[in-house]
């Protein structure tokens, strides 16, 4: 299957000239204390890729040579893609539906200060989410964006729950769940992103700013506001990995997980 696009430099150009309205959705420029509060961030309905630079709203690669990677949190979105990568690496994002999971708050903060999103198996739920379609040097980048190995495995999903939209894919796909597991709010059950959409889902949800709000109300911090402990957070690792340890003491993992846990090496510092 060869996937990509012939012709579409003019409409790289017609880009680069209308919708400055649409390229600040895509591309915001956020504060620390937004980028933590906005998570997962804007992610367009349609494929798109980054190519020679510039956002495209084509499939621009051949597919069949890429890693297919379900994204189930900020990588949905250009924004983030733009921070890991650059718009100099070569990349395709396709819409794509999960099945049989949701979407949940994992037990862990990011180094931004967002508590990240990860997959919880929910039997009947289907979540709209996207595929990322990498090359092996640019997996390598995910993994150490991920924290592989200490925040997130790597993981085959189960064959069938998920679907790219646009067209047929047989083969395995793959993508990144939460080790600790995942934020039970003090209900033993997880809340999923309610910025993300779902149907049939039988969890409650909660904006990722208000899940801040609550973690930290739960660990008792009364001598910031949000704005002042997420600073907190995003500039003392010491202090945030120590968070770490009193999330992952409280998380809840599946029981009947829908993904098969990859051994992987990765080279390079990982960002946690």
């Amino acid at each position: 299957m060869r996937l990509w696009v012939y012709k579409f430099h003019g409409y790289i150009n017609k880009m680069g000239k209308e919708n400055i309205n649409e390229n600040n959705q895509l591309f915001p420029n956020l504060s620390f204390y937004n980028r933590a509060v906005r998570y997962p961030y804007f992610a367009p309905n349609y494929s798109f890729s980054f190519y020679r630079g510039q956002f495209v709203k084509e499939i621009c690669f051949d597919l069949d040579k890429r890693i297919p990677i379900l994204s189930v949190g900020s990588n949905r979105s250009p924004y983030q893609l733009k921070r890991k990568f650059s718009l100099n690496q070569d990349i395709c994002v396709t819409p794509a539906t999960l099945y049989d999971s949701d979407i949940v708050y994992a037990a862990s903060l990011s180094a931004y200060g967002s508590i990240p999103a990860t997959q919880w198996p929910c039997e009947g739920t289907k979540v709209e989410l996207n595929v990322l379609w990498l090359n092996e040097i640019q997996l390598n980048i995910m993994h150490l964006s991920e924290g592989l190995g200490a925040a997130y495995n790597f993981v085959k999903l189960k064959l069938g729950t998920v679907k790219i939209k646009e067209f047929e894919w047989r083969k395995e796909i793959y993508g990144y769940v939460s080790i600790p597991g995942v934020f039970s709010f003090n209900e033993n059950k997880p809340k999923r992103l309610l910025a993300l959409n779902a149907l049939n889902s039988n969890l409650k949800g909660i904006y990722e700013s208000d899940a801040l709000i609550y973690l930290k109300n739960y660990l008792d911090v009364k001598d910031k506001n949000l704005s002042q402990w997420l600073g907190h957070v995003i500039n003392d690792k010491i202090y945030r990995l120590g968070l770490h340890k009193i999330l992952k003491s409280k998380a809840i993992k599946p029981q009947n997980p829908n993904w098969e846990i990859l051994e992987t090496n990765v080279k390079g510092e990982l960002i946690i």
